[in-house]
């Protein structure tokens, strides 16, 4: 995992005016162990579904590349075999498609950074939602030639962060819930919860949803914020045209990098709930090295 300092900067700063180059280079990131080539998703292969369920388990994250097709999404909906049934967002086409793009000034860009090229701050996708989605899949039609860079963090590297640096706020994490709304939803949990030894995390903090945070929670909360939206904790790479990232949304965070307004930029995403026929070959969240003591 990356581990830095916390870095106090403004909202607006996270994730403006990187230079390309510079941020992959420094996020070291061997994208080959985590990317997996599929010429059709389809029709792949039995030794390629056993890779992909190592790699999503190992590194909470699997990067397809695909083959072209005429309708590339035909290989993010083959997807629905292994990580279960599709859940529906509000801008859900007729599959639960939602495309990604820069709209320009759509009333939508009040709501939804997704139809913006602003940067994404680091979430988890849903906090909003009584159910937050198990996986994220996002496939790359059309990257931006400048900008609009991937960025991961893992919440086991926050766990550890703040085991290491602040023991009693990480344990009021999974004690005190806040409450995450988002026009007419709104869920309430606990940042990280445990079930059966393994931890799962939700967050998200930036101007689009509103949230209800305890006193108790107000000086970690913030903590979090800067730690996940500093580069130096970040896995950054750049998703590129026929690539598939899929994520286990339990335990990482994902976001992006802003990107010129006259840029194209097209990615389709899709939510999935996990259960499937392969339900069994997937781990969920992360079993932590060190565990703190209730009392």
């Amino acid at each position: 995992m990356l581990t830095g300092n916390i870095l106090a900067v403004k909202q607006d700063d996270f994730g403006a005016n990187l230079d390309d180059k510079k941020i992959t280079e420094a996020s070291k990131i061997d994208l080959s162990q985590v990317t997996l080539k599929i010429t059709k998703l389809a029709d792949i292969s039995q030794s390629d579904k056993k890779s992909l369920f190592e790699l999503f388990n190992k590194f909470k994250l699997v990067i397809l590349e695909c083959e072209p097709l005429p309708n590339p999404q035909d290989n993010l909906l083959a997807l629905k075999k292994f990580f279960g049934s599709v859940k529906r967002h509000k801008r859900s086409d007729e599959n639960g498609i939602v495309l990604v793009e820069n709209l320009g000034n759509s009333p939508l860009a009040t709501t939804y950074l997704a139809t913006t090229n602003q940067a994404h701050l680091m979430h988890t996708d849903g906090p909003y939602e009584m159910e937050p989605p198990k996986i994220v899949a996002m496939q790359c039609e059309i990257p931006s030639k400048d900008g609009g860079l991937s960025q991961i963090v893992y919440s086991e590297s926050v766990y550890e962060y703040l085991m290491e640096n602040y023991l009693q706020e990480l344990h009021r994490l999974f004690t005190y819930p806040l409450t995450i709304t988002r026009g007419d939803q709104t869920a309430t949990r606990t940042v990280f919860v445990e079930k059966e030894g393994r931890i799962s995390m939700t967050f998200r903090a930036d101007s689009i949803i509103s949230i209800a945070i305890p006193l108790q929670l107000e000086k970690v909360f913030r903590i979090i914020k800067n730690y996940v939206n500093d580069p130096n904790n970040q896995f950054i790479f750049e998703l590129k045209a026929n690539q598939i990232v899929i994520l286990d949304n339990t335990s990482v965070l994902h976001g992006r990098t802003s990107f010129p307004d006259n840029e194209v930029r097209k990615l389709n995403r899709l939510w999935f709930d996990g259960i499937s026929e392969y339900a069994h070959h997937l781990e969920f969240g992360f079993i932590p090295k060190f565990k703190f003591l209730n009392n």
